[in-house]
């Protein structure tokens, strides 16, 4: 296995998407992951598309990233009070909010939320979206006669 260091440019980041989107298309996806033969596929076509021969480990790595970074946002985006900034695509809170947040984790048992790093919309937010952005039971409506 070569140990490259990663550098994850938009356009790597952007190829490591693609990839993925396509083998979701393609039914080599599990719940809300790859499957085995995904990730195979995804790691033999980014390594010939980008010459960097990656690991496995570390193109899996970069995509949790992604999706943890999303469903942060995400979460914060359907949080009661909190709108959404149409300008930046990041999340619209009062001011208030923030620092009502710190007020409740006064007790030390959680550290107040970060504004500056939670608000800002993810990179690739229309792939992320493709890949992490409907839940299961968003499969449309069921007729019945």
């Amino acid at each position: 296995m070569n140990h490259n260091h990663a550098n994850w440019d938009e356009g790597t980041t952007k190829t490591l998407l693609d990839l993925c989107i396509a083998q979701k298309n393609q039914f080599n996806w599990s719940n809300r992951c790859l499957s085995k033969l995904g990730w195979k596929n995804v790691y033999r076509s980014f390594n010939q598309q980008t010459g960097l021969h990656l690991g496995s480990k570390q193109l899996q790595n970069k995509l949790n990233a992604l999706r943890r970074t999303f469903l942060s946002w995400t979460a914060l985006q359907n949080q009661s009070s909190l709108g959404h900034d149409t300008q930046t695509g990041g999340v619209a809170a009062d001011p208030t909010y923030w620092e009502d947040d710190e007020a409740d984790t006064s007790d030390g048992a959680a550290p107040p939320r970060s504004q500056p790093s939670s608000v800002k919309a993810p990179p690739f937010l229309e792939e992320l979206y493709e890949l992490y952005g409907h839940d299961p039971q968003d499969r449309g409506t069921l007729l019945t006669t």
